[in-house]
């Protein structure tokens, strides 16, 4: 059993790099669209990869992982894997980041650009769209 279960594992890792990479091309070509659904894979696999690898951290499983050649193998592959899945994430999660940096700094320039006389700034610096004026005169 333990061996189906590490193999299972490593095909959990495979397949959760796969979708790091959809979501690197998705984030790439701005196809946010399918970004919702390849995020919902990844919770989900994600799920699967921590309770799988809650039944595989018994002491009982560790010793025979450590006394077994092959499965030690499999498990060295697994902890590779991760390891590579982690830095995709990152790199996709510092990708989101610089996107919304991005757009937020695209809607300052926008609202300072549809009515310089009503800009004003928050406590953070950031530009604020308040009018000064008032809306509502009629004079």
């Amino acid at each position: 059993m333990l061996p189906e279960q590490l193999k299972q594992q490593l095909e959990f890792i495979h397949a959760l790099q796969t979708i790091l990479d959809e979501e690197t091309t998705c984030l790439k070509e701005k196809k946010f669209t399918q970004l919702t659904a390849i995020i919902s894979k990844k919770q989900q696999l994600l799920t699967s990869i921590t309770e799988l690898d809650k039944a595989l951290a018994t002491p009982a499983s560790q010793q025979a992982i450590i006394e077994n050649s092959d499965l030690l193998t499999i498990k060295n592959e697994i902890e590779q894997q991760l390891t590579e899945c982690k830095k995709s994430n990152s790199i996709n999660g510092k990708v989101i980041e610089l996107s919304m940096k991005s757009n937020k700094h695209l809607m300052q320039i926008m609202t300072q650009a549809t009515g310089k006389n009503s800009v004003t700034y928050d406590r953070k610096g950031g530009l604020n769209s308040a009018s000064l004026m008032g809306k509502d005169i009629k004079a």
